[in-house]
């Protein structure tokens, strides 16, 4: 079989699952293009700075701000991948030594305390975004709620992961695949 073909013997997906996966395919899109925009915008405008400051011997004020704006961004975007590929730091020693049943148990636990702990972190974030609202970066007057929003997009990313999560543990035989699975997957 060639991958990326239909396999006619294979059973259809549940639809729950085709949504779990769809979703998950857009935050994780979402997220690399967060992150790789972050960095690229970072990049060029540190670079035009170097650039003006050498030519010019004066700098043009602003690149200095970006870096303050996009690297939330930038880390929040991270974050959110690291969720999706399950790199973040974990102890699964207990897991594997569970029978599949119970490693179900404890993985839905595990992503429903997870999805609950990230959206109210989201909410919490929405009263940073608000207090931040009338501060300015100095040089280009942005409100730097814009770049607090970063935090938003982050708890909610993670808390929409460990749902997606939580939807292909309760569909798998043995759910501790579904682990391996994102840590093995990629954007």
């Amino acid at each position: 079989m060639i991958k990326g073909q239909i396999d006619p013997r294979r059973k259809a997906d549940p639809p729950a699952l085709r949504i779990a996966a769809g979703v998950d395919r857009v935050v994780t899109v979402a997220a690399a293009a967060v992150a790789l925009g972050s960095i690229i915008a970072i990049f060029l405008a540190l670079l035009a700075e170097v650039l003006i400051r050498y030519l010019t011997t004066r700098g043009l004020g602003w690149p200095t701000e970006v870096p303050n704006l996009l690297f939330p961004w930038l880390v929040m975007g991270g974050i959110v991948l690291a969720a999706h590929r399950g790199a973040h730091i974990a102890v699964s020693i207990l897991l594997h030594a569970l029978t599949p049943g119970a490693a179900k148990v404890l993985l839905v636990g595990m992503q429903l305390l997870v999805a609950a702990t990230f959206v109210f972190l989201s909410y919490v974030s929405i009263a940073v975004v608000e207090i931040t609202g009338n501060q300015l970066f100095p040089v280009t007057g942005i409100p730097q709620l814009y770049a607090y929003l970063s935090m938003f997009f982050g708890f909610g990313g993670i808390a929409i992961i460990s749902l997606v999560t939580l939807i292909k543990v309760l569909y798998a035989d043995d759910p501790r695949s579904v682990l391996d699975e994102g840590a093995e997957g990629s954007v």
